[in-house]
């Protein structure tokens, strides 16, 4: 029994280490300039024991952004379970999201690429690993797109498509943490947040809509 719970306990070692070392080679050279070889020298194993964990690239890949996306889905059942007015409930929505996305932005940006060429329907091979996260992925845009559904309903939100809305809510925090890490410090998180509320007050919402800033 107590080898069984070592031997857990190794293997889950095993797969932190791996998943945080080949996280920081897709930091440093991209995901597609990544090789196996490479994650199995900086994670200090050998192959093998590599491809006992993973089965390949695209494996890691993936276990990697259902860390991201879980954690997404926590923050959407932590926010969704607070008794404040659904306006408050997007505001923090977005101020979540926008943390997770400039934690994660060049693993989530490969992986958008993707679901954007899955969902127009482009003759281009898509890995099963992936297709499991554009199943996870749409889980938690249709809840996004409930809570703006229950903002129009109560005359908060423009009265456009709710999956349009999900989308360019999306868009613009992708392409604001682009610029946020193009900018080298050029650009405050806070001034940020600033501008995308900013934004969002001027196309999105039909009302006054709180903004908040961070250090």
């Amino acid at each position: 029994m107590q080898k069984k719970v070592r031997r857990k306990r190794q293997i889950l070692r095993n797969k932190t280490v791996i998943l945080r070392s080949s996280r920081e080679l897709f930091h440093k050279k991209g995901f597609y300039g990544t090789t196996m070889e490479e994650i199995a020298e900086y994670s200090g194993f050998d192959r093998r024991t590599i491809y006992n964990h993973f089965k390949n690239k695209e494996d890691i890949f993936s276990a990697l952004i259902s860390g991201i996306l879980t954690e997404i889905a926590a923050v959407f059942d932590e926010i969704e379970s607070e008794k404040i007015p659904t306006l408050e409930k997007l505001r923090k929505i977005v101020l979540a999201l926008l943390d997770i996305f400039i934690e994660n932005a060049q693993m989530l940006n490969i992986f958008m690429s993707e679901y954007e060429i899955n969902e127009t329907k482009k003759k281009r091979y898509i890995s099963a690993y992936t297709l499991k996260n554009i199943h996870d992925y749409k889980e938690i845009e249709s809840r996004l797109i409930r809570m703006i559904r229950q903002a129009q309903d109560e005359g908060l939100v423009v009265n456009v498509h709710p999956y349009v809305l999900a989308g360019v809510l999306n868009e613009l925090l992708m392409r604001s943490v682009i610029v946020l890490h193009n900018q080298k410090g050029g650009l405050r998180k806070k001034d940020l947040i600033r501008d995308i509320f900013e934004i969002l007050s001027k196309n999105v919402v039909t009302v006054p809509v709180q903004t908040e800033t961070a250090p």
